[in-house]
């Protein structure tokens, strides 16, 4: 493990000098994340479509800087390696909000609802379970894992609640399909290379899918199918709720 100059650059997880999870600094980052969230959404959908689109690109820019510069932090501190790639479905996420802010993309299609129904949940699980809580809460480690999640979910909501992404059922399938075009090279992947990207390994501490240990691995994955289901009615169900209410 390497480190830059500074403490707010190090690298090298420790229980010791980690914040750790549901602590009171977790809980502090998520409240002003969704103070920040409910602020940036609010302003979205009060602009008009040129403005939108601007607040889309410098997000989603945003999440992209701030992934690349992490990554140049780590190759300056020798500590890039296999185990550090972007194929965790949040790592995957950063490129496809970038390539989504700037393309024309209708609010029902395959890639606006991929963002909604993969993308979107991925970064909300990844902030009530980070697995970076093993880095010192004053360290560019454990901010970049926060802003990163925050700004994916940010970018997919303010859209949601605007309509410029409207949530379809019917593109479940398709995006299901992506999904596993892209899980089950990244499972092989694991497998030969002993990483865990996409959790897929062996389930991520504190997570809900240590709730599925005991079907072994991979059996543990059988886990992701109630918890997608679940997650999937919760993100659905509002629209349901308004689509009855409208009709009465």
């Amino acid at each position: 493990m390497g480190i830059l100059p500074g403490d707010f650059f190090v690298t090298a997880e420790s229980p010791e000098t980690g914040f750790g999870l549901f602590s009171a600094a977790h809980f502090i980052w998520l409240i002003i994340g969704a103070a920040a969230a409910v602020l940036i959404c609010l302003i979205y959908r009060r602009s008009p479509a040129e403005k939108r689109r601007r607040i889309r690109i410098t997000l989603a820019s945003s999440a992209l800087a701030i992934e690349l510069l992490k990554t140049l932090l780590l190759i300056l501190a020798g500590d890039y390696g296999i185990g550090r790639l972007p194929l965790h479905l949040c790592g995957l996420s950063i490129y496809f909000c970038f390539i989504h802010s700037f393309i024309k993309s209708s609010p029902s299609s395959v890639f606006s609802q991929f963002l909604y129904f993969f993308c979107m949940p991925g970064a909300v699980f990844a902030l009530i379970f980070p697995d970076w809580v093993g880095y010192p809460l004053f360290s560019f480690m454990t901010f970049s894992g926060f802003l990163l999640h925050f700004l994916i979910t940010i970018y997919v909501v303010m859209q949601v609640i605007s309509a410029d992404i409207f949530p379809d059922l019917r593109r479940l399938p398709a995006c299901i399909l992506i999904m596993l075009l892209l899980a089950v090279p990244v499972y092989f992947f694991d497998k030969s290379a002993g990483t865990n990207y996409m959790f897929l390994n062996w389930p991520s501490p504190g997570s809900p899918l240590e709730w599925f240990s005991s079907l072994g691995r991979p059996g543990y994955l059988l886990g992701y199918i109630p918890l997608m289901l679940i997650t999937w009615a919760i993100l659905y169900l509002p629209f349901i709720l308004h689509s009855k209410s409208s009709k009465k």
